[in-house]
C-alpha cells in the first residue's frame, strides 16, 4: 500500500514546490520508522500555496479541525492549520501546516525549496529535521541521534543525543564545537559527566519548546472557543476557511509572541 501522505505530497506540487514534508513522515522517508499517523508540511509563504493546499484537501472532502486559518496573515505568525478526512479506505487522514517552523529561518526554508527544483515529492533536510524535533517531548531525542547518525561525523557530534557517540566522536571531530556536552567529552570528563551534560542541553530545548508553545495556545484560547462554538470543523472546508478568517481577525493575534 501506498504511502498517503508522500502521495498528498505530490498532489500538493503538482504545478510546483508549494508543500514540504516534515516531521513524522520525513522520519519515516528517511527510514528510521515504519509509519507514522499524522501527515506535517512546511509550506510556501504565499496565497498561491495556500489555496493550492485547500483545493486539494477540498477535493478529498477534508474538513478544517480547531487550528489558525490557513492564510499567510497567521501562517507569518508562526501558527499551525489542521485539517482532517477520511480516504477510500476509511483510515483518518489528518495534515497540518506551518510556513515558519520553529528554530528554523525562512531563510533556511527558502533554501531548500530551492534546492527541491521541479520535484514533487519535497522533504525536509535531515539537519532541519533535527532542529524540527528539539520540542518539548521526550521521544523526539532519540530520533533526533538516529537522524544525526546519518550525517557526516563532523555534523552529527553537533546534533547527536546519543552519549556513545559524543564520546567516540569527540575527540578527532569535536574540536570546534561549543556543545557543553561535547566539551566535557574533550576535556575527559567520565561518562556521567557527559550524561549531565547532555542531559542538561536536552532539558534547556524541552524547556524552551514548552515556552514557546505556551505563548500559542494561550493567545489562541478566545478564537479557539468561537471556532468550536461555531463548529467549523463540520463546514465543508471553502465555508469554514471563510468564517475561520473572519473570526481570526478579531480573535487571533498574527504574532502571538509579540503581543
Amino acid at each position: 500500500m501506498s504511502n498517503v501522505y508522500f502521495d498528498l505530497t505530490r498532489e500538493f506540487n503538482r504545478s510546483g514546490p508549494v508543500a514540504m514534508l516534515s516531521s513524522g513522515q520525513a522520519v519515516v522517508y528517511y527510514r528510521l520508522a515504519i509509519m507514522s499517523k499524522d501527515g506535517d508540511w512546511i509550506l510556501r509563504e504565499t496565497p498561491d500555496a495556500c489555496q493550492q493546499v485547500l483545493s486539494v484537501l477540498s477535493r478529498h472532502h477534508a474538513r478544517y479541525r480547531p487550528a489558525a486559518p490557513l492564510d499567510v496573515r497567521w501562517l507569518h505568525g508562526g501558527w499551525s492549520s489542521h485539517f482532517e478526512f477520511s480516504d477510500a479506505a476509511g483510515r483518518r487522514i489528518r495534515c497540518d501546516f506551518v510556513s515558519r517552523p520553529p528554530r528554523l529561518t525562512p531563510e533556511a526554508v527558502d533554501a531548500m525549496f530551492h534546492r527541491a527544483g521541479t520535484d514533487d515529492l519535497v522533504v525536509i533536510d535531515r539537519d532541519a529535521l533535527i532542529r524540527l524535533k528539539q520540542t518539548g517531548r521526550a521521544k523526539d531525542y532519540a530520533v533526533i541521534g538516529e537522524l544525526a547518525h546519518q550525517l557526516p561525523p563532523a555534523a552529527e557530534i553537533e546534533w547527536t543525543t546519543d552519549v556513545d557517540r559524543l564520546l567516540g566522536l569527540s575527540a578527532t571531530f569535536g574540536a570546534g564545537s561549543a556543545r557543553p556536552s561535547v566539551q566535557v567529552a574533550r576535556s575527559g570528563g567520565s561518562r556521567a559527566a557527559v550524561v549531565a551534560a547532555l542531559a542538561q542541553e536536552i532539558d534547556e530545548l524541552q524547556q524552551s519548546d514548552r515556552k514557546r508553545v505556551a505563548a500559542y495556545q494561550k493567545a489562541a484560547e478566545p478564537y479557539l472557543a468561537e471556532f468550536r462554538r461555531l463548529g467549523l470543523e463540520r463546514f465543508p472546508i471553502e465555508r469554514a476557511h471563510e468564517e475561520a478568517c473572519r473570526i481570526a481577525e478579531a480573535l487571533l493575534p498574527e504574532r502571538p509572541q509579540e503581543e
